[in-house]
């Protein structure tokens, strides 16, 4: 069931009709930002704006972090649909279509585990063309640390919206950890939570991340715990989101990247 809402983060590739007759069995899964509010560059200016860019299409994708100089964190979902000549990254700006710096990218990774069938090991990485050597760099768990059941943790990004409000401002909903066995629970039957992932968000749902969201932050008192991955619908009861636990994919970022 992941596998849809994987596809809809990239839902304006050109390589959309391709990928759908592969799903075409699947349930559609998204993420958006439901019920949160507005945010700034300035509180979290380490995200950015993960963008497809081609003659036709000049589209705002996925989300990600900013971990050095040189290189963004992201989902493997959202790498796995772009190259270093059709993406471009938007830094320092509060809204994904206008201001900060734009970046090209020198190379695009994804994690040699990742599948779409199980969602699981969903880690990606750019590496800029031009080191961004005036920014502010999220903190990055160390492999052992844990975010307990109940931690308070913000999502955030620039994906679709419920109501009426604007997708171009960054967005933020704070939700808090829910442990491995109650997701486990929620999901019993339909999918498999791993260790690589952490679960975050309400059992009646109401707020969540969604559409265009994924690849961006789960940040926990200053850490960046977990990278937005999958759910189930949207905000939907006794379905939490699902992030790629950033302390189990530690050692793979470190490995290539040097942070």
């Amino acid at each position: 069931m992941r596998l849809a809402f994987m596809i809809v983060a990239v839902l304006w590739s050109l390589f959309y009709c391709a990928v759908m007759s592969e799903v075409s069995a699947k349930q559609k899964m998204s993420f958006r930002i439901v019920n949160g509010t507005e945010a700034t560059i300035v509180s979290y200016p380490y995200v950015v704006s993960i963008q497809r860019w081609t003659p036709r299409v000049k589209q705002h994708i996925c989300g990600g972090t900013l971990i050095s100089e040189s290189w963004i964190l992201t989902a493997a979902h959202c790498a796995d649909k772009i190259s270093p000549t059709t993406v471009m990254v938007r830094v320092n700006s509060s809204f994904f279509n206008r201001g900060g710096k734009l970046h090209r990218v020198e190379k695009v990774i994804k994690h040699e585990r990742f599948s779409y069938a199980t969602g699981d090991y969903d880690f990606g990485l750019l590496k800029l063309k031009q080191r961004y050597r005036r920014g502010t760099f999220v903190k990055l768990p160390e492999r052992r640390r844990r975010f307990p059941p109940a931690e308070r943790c913000t999502a955030m990004g620039w994906g679709e919206t419920l109501g009426r409000e604007s997708r171009e401002q960054l967005r933020q909903v704070v939700m808090p950890i829910v442990s491995q066995a109650v997701c486990r629970k929620a999901y019993e039957g339909t999918d498999e939570i791993t260790a690589r992932m952490l679960c975050a968000g309400y059992p009646e749902g109401m707020r969540d991340a969604c559409d265009g969201d994924s690849g961006g932050p789960l940040i926990c008192r200053g850490i960046q715990a977990g990278v937005i991955s999958w759910a189930i619908g949207c905000a939907q009861p006794n379905k939490y989101g699902v992030y790629s636990s950033i302390a189990e994919g530690r050692e793979w970022i470190r490995n290539h990247t040097g942070v």
